[in-house]
């Protein structure tokens, strides 16, 4: 279905979504990179056959101590290794043999009143809390919003794509806390008001709102991908915000880490995914430790046959997997394993302008159009269309009846504006 603010996805998070959370603690080894900076000088902080604790810096970095990651488990590094991830590239790893971990009882550290901003960016850049929604440590988002202000802070558990429910699955079981960690990260930044965004079934905001307040949850419309986490208006009344506000956004996992560092003293160890596709035998939310590997979770949900297709991600924005022995990393929600029969073939035909792609573009773009001028090579009049815009949600691709896929055009298109002509000449030698 189309609409001014996108396209309607079929719902396919059943059955993962109403199971309970499956929390993967038999974990035999897990692959961690020593760091994401890609440029910098990294030292190893461990070597081989060292005992690593979880919170254990796995590297030294000097000029960007934010990249070094720290060991999810407690175990022992029994080796290296340099992987080829689909969503983070070449990455130099350590290889952790996990031993059974106690988990230590949840004791406060702290009181409410004792907290500050100062004291809330200070943990979470100790502890190492990730924003799932794209992978960034939160420390550098605060940052930045504290010098900007900020007008609203969001708690970003819509999930609109059509798998996908792992915030719906941290919400349900620690929607209170994810309210509280949401409620820090407003502290440090300034801002005075925040909810939690969603995109849920009646009954299931319902049991959330009862539990947090329905003044701190807000329901957001269903179209693929425009789904406004605050309600605009003219004037900032109650329930609404300004055009002109500065609206940010935090993923829930962020603001459960952030609770659970401030007042547990726990590093940012673990996230849930969603795991589902027709080749899963039992789709379910999952809590794993990061590193590791796809195949390990597979395996947990009933996967004994490799899939033909693997999705690192959503449906609509996932990267494809050529393994399963990949690690599990910051930023991670969703896997997808589908066989060949789920995968209906596309067959690609020339574009009708039929103007569909237009109507599900949340940016207002014309990617017909775009795409006629880069198929035609009319690249110097590419830059009047904006494709530097397009912010890669697929929705043009997924509506097209012809079956091009449009974001992958547009995609090369932001760059082709600087190609240079060639003027062909007649050959003389000939």
């Amino acid at each position: 279905m189309l609409s001014r603010h996108g396209i309607r996805l079929l719902f396919q998070k059943e059955p993962a979504i109403s199971r309970p959370t499956a929390e993967l603690t038999q974990i035999s080894q897990v692959i961690l990179p020593f760091s994401f900076a890609t440029e910098a000088a990294v030292v190893p902080a461990v070597s081989l056959y060292d005992t690593v604790n979880r919170g254990t810096p796995l590297a030294v970095i000097e000029n960007d101590p934010l990249a070094t990651v720290c060991s999810s488990v407690m175990g022992a590094v029994s080796g290296e290794r340099i992987i080829q991830h689909p969503l983070y590239g070449t990455l130099n790893c350590a290889v952790i043999d996990c031993v059974p971990d106690v988990p230590a009882p949840e004791v406060p550290v702290l009181l409410p009143e004792t907290i500050t901003p100062e004291l809330i960016l200070e943990t979470a850049e100790r502890l190492d809390v990730i924003d799932e929604l794209d992978g960034v440590p939160l420390i550098l988002k605060l940052r930045e919003w504290q010098e900007t202000g900020c007008d609203f802070l969001v708690a970003d558990g819509i999930e609109i794509e059509p798998y996908s429910s792992s915030a719906w699955a941290v919400l349900r079981d620690h929607a209170e806390n994810v309210l509280e960690g949401l409620r820090l990260a407003a502290l440090c930044i300034g801002a005075e008001r925040y909810h939690i965004a969603v995109c849920l079934s009646g009954h299931r905001r319902r049991s959330i709102a009862l539990r947090i307040g329905k003044e701190y949850l807000y329901q957001t419309d269903s179209y693929y991908p425009k789904a406004d986490p605050v309600r605009y208006g003219k004037r900032d009344g109650r329930g609404t915000v300004k055009r002109s506000s500065r609206v940010y956004r935090i993923g829930v996992q962020a603001c459960l880490a952030l609770y659970r560092a401030l007042y547990l003293g726990e590093v940012h160890s673990r996230c849930t995914v969603t795991v589902a596709g027709d080749a899963v035998p039992h789709p379910q939310n999952v809590s794993v430790p990061f590193g590791t590997t796809v195949q390990q979770v597979l395996e947990h949900c009933g996967l004994t046959e490799p899939p033909d297709y693997l999705v690192l991600g959503e449906q609509m924005t996932g990267t494809a997997a050529l393994t399963s022995d990949v690690p599990i990393l910051p930023g991670m929600t969703c896997i997808l394993a589908f066989t060949a029969k789920a995968i209906r073939p596309v067959t690609t035909r020339t574009c009708i302008g039929c103007g569909r792609c237009v109507q599900a573009c949340h940016k207002g773009l014309l990617p017909f159009e775009i795409n006629r001028r880069y198929q035609n090579m009319h690249y110097e009049r590419l830059a009047s269309l904006s494709p530097h815009l397009c912010d890669g949600c697929n929705a043009c691709s997924y509506i097209c009846p012809c079956g091009i896929d449009l974001a992958a055009v547009i995609e090369e298109a932001k760059t082709a504006g600087n190609a240079i002509s060639v003027e062909w000449k007649e050959d003389t030698d000939a």
